[in-house]
């Protein structure tokens, strides 16, 4: 299987790019809790329903080590955590949560590991676990 991307023209104007096409994904569609708990279930001894009440569980946790300040390290997968947003203000005396606070952000890395000095190009950048094995192809539609 291979992500499916389509040439789009740049129409911004003000944009350095302008009238060059770039890459764009062309999504296969989306997948339900449903589909991934009939998958697991082909895959291992766990019924559906089980892996419904461990999602389940599982979000409830996560949530709240979220809302606690936790970062949520989840292996393979990797990090989850709360980040605020807020308005800039001169003096940090001037700063009230009901006013300058604006909402409250959900974070997610995936896991991975930097590239070791030496690697030319690719040192010091991330490879990301889930990226493994991922191909491109142009779509025909």
């Amino acid at each position: 299987m291979s992500i499916k991307y389509r040439l789009l023209k740049n129409q911004i104007k003000s944009s350095k790019n302008y009238g060059k096409y770039y890459a764009h994904t062309v999504k296969a569609g989306e997948v339900s809790l449903e589909e991934i708990e009939r998958m697991v279930e082909q895959s291992c001894s766990a019924k559906a329903s089980d892996v419904r009440m461990v999602v389940k569980e599982l979000f409830d946790s996560i949530r709240h080590y979220m809302q606690a300040g936790y970062v949520v390290k989840l292996g393979d997968l990797g990090r989850f955590y709360i980040s605020v947003k807020s308005v800039c203000v001169d003096d940090p005396k001037a700063f009230r949560v009901d006013k300058h606070l604006s909402g409250f952000k959900c974070n997610y890395t995936p896991s991975g590991h930097r590239y070791k000095p030496g690697n030319g190009d690719l040192a010091h950048r991330m490879h990301r676990d889930l990226l493994d094995g991922c191909k491109a192809e142009e779509a025909t539609y």
